[in-house]
């Protein structure tokens, strides 16, 4: 499928390949090291929450989920139709007369900061857009190079019929990268495919999936290998893909859109959580790290004398290894567990028999709890924080080398139940290799907060996340 760059314990640096290998990311378009920090190469939601906030009103309605759903009517899959934009000077004759949509552009790095002149640029886009279009997902990934700026909207198109279920959509960008591999890798177009699959299984799909990638590239050689990776990604998994042509942008990028159907209601009733409810985790925090922290001893020495803070190098090159296969491969047991506690179709929730609600962390890491607190409308304690490599996560955040030491991979997300079934659910998900356990509860409703109990209120993964959003440690 794809190699891996393995070190047997050695120096972990590649200098003059690893920096070869970068200028060639460069010249093709893309920034192959500004995920490394935050641990994804996209704006967070909290910024985009507040520059959606400040525009103006238009005729398009755009909101800041985390996913999108239809109701699916029988045996008839939504149409798709897809219009690339400048993001300076849209051609608003290409807009679409149909009422869902959902979104992705790519943005110079300069309003990543700079929440006024977010607004500015989402103002300026929509402005002239005539037709009314509800845009509930969409995802904003940054860049360097002003000429790879786009904007991207996914036209979803409903049919009449016997409604049994719901479509849920999503998409997703390559968030991270591998730079020690070639760009023409296949980890790189498998990476967005499997983020969109990733949500699309918490919220309960099962069945038809479908995946509709997006790409680009200067070189025809290498627009060629992305098809042909896609159609290897896709005939692995047996997963349908509509072939789109690149975007024509001329820079390399990689991501997808996708959907699927659940014969199941959606696991998303925040109004319904309530006191005493139980917050699992499906597995530990801080798995992105290993992967971070090998990057960042390819690109500074002083990164490479872990060995001196108890990370071995062989360790951290088996543990990055480890971090790439989770984020190319499926899990499609995760929308099967959920689907079984989610009640079916049309059917009233039963909360001693059915999960309340789902939230994904990933690339959040432990700031996601903020969201689930924020539209849940809920008090949240925290008494646990599990994390995986916890060594390298802390010599991370004692070294200042990333933002966010927190920051996960796919498979990373919380589940509210009550106690009646908390158990049970965390049994099935063991059963299929995840590490869940029960991180903490809900301690009130009408008080979107989250606090941590006494016995970690000082870790270091608390005082991360209380100090990136600006809260007092000792709060």
């Amino acid at each position: 499928m794809y190699a891996f760059v393995r070190d047997a314990g050695g120096p972990l640096r590649l200098t003059e390949e690893f920096w070869r290998r970068i200028e060639e990311y460069r010249r093709l378009g893309f920034d192959p090291l500004r995920w490394i920090a935050n641990g994804t190469n996209e704006i967070d939601n909290w910024k985009l929450r507040h520059a959606v906030r400040e525009m103006k009103r238009s005729s398009v309605k755009l909101d800041t989920n985390w996913f999108d759903a239809f109701h699916y009517a029988d045996g008839k899959t939504p149409d798709l139709t897809r219009r690339v934009f400048s993001i300076r000077e849209p051609a608003v004759a290409n807009e679409v007369d149909l009422k869902h949509a959902i979104a992705m552009f790519r943005v110079h790095k300069e309003i990543e900061n700079d929440s006024t002149l977010f607004t500015e640029v989402l103002n300026n886009f929509f402005k002239n857009f005539r037709c009314k279009v509800s845009i509930n997902k969409s995802t904003f990934a940054v860049t360097e190079h002003r000429d790879a700026q786009f904007a991207l909207l996914d036209y979803i198109g409903l049919h009449r019929g016997d409604k049994v279920g719901f479509t849920a959509a999503d998409n997703a960008t390559a968030h991270v990268i591998d730079p020690t591999q070639e760009p023409d890798s296949e980890l790189h177009s498998d990476i967005p495919m499997t983020r969109c699959i990733d949500h699309l299984n918490l919220l309960g799909c099962t069945s038809g999936y479908n995946l509709y990638p997006i790409y680009d590239s200067p070189q025809e050689s290498l627009l060629d290998t992305i098809g042909k990776n896609l159609d290897a990604f896709t005939s692995r998994y047996n997963l349908k893909m509509d072939e789109y042509s690149s975007l024509k942008i001329g820079r390399l990028f990689f991501g997808a859109t996708g959907i699927a159907n659940t014969f199941k209601e959606l696991p998303t009733n925040y109004d319904q959580i309530e006191e005493t409810m139980q917050i699992i985790i499906t597995n530990p925090l801080g798995s992105l790290m290993a992967l971070c922290l090998y990057m960042l001893a390819q690109i500074d020495e002083k990164t490479t004398s872990l060995e001196n803070k108890g990370i071995s190098n062989q360790d951290l090159v088996s543990e990055k290894d480890e971090c790439m296969k989770n984020l190319c491969e499926p899990h499609f047991s995760l929308g099967k567990i959920v689907s079984k506690y989610c009640p079916a179709f049309g059917t009233p929730l039963q909360k001693s028999e059915n999960l309340i609600a789902v939230y994904p962390l990933a690339s959040n890491g432990i700031l996601g709890l903020w969201e689930l607190a924020r539209i849940s409308n809920c008090h949240l304690v925290i008494n646990d924080i599990p994390m995986v490599f916890e060594e390298i996560a802390r010599v991370a955040s004692s070294e200042a080398l990333v933002m966010n030491p927190t920051a996960s991979m796919n498979g990373c997300h919380t589940i509210v139940a009550t106690k009646d079934i908390s158990n049970l659910i965390i049994d099935e998900l063991r059963r299929h290799n995840f590490k869940a356990t029960v991180m903490g509860f809900v301690a009130k409703k009408g008080e979107g907060k989250v606090t941590f109990g006494d016995n970690i209120k000082d870790h270091f993964a608390a005082k991360i996340g209380l100090s990136i959003l600006n809260i007092p440690v000792s709060k």
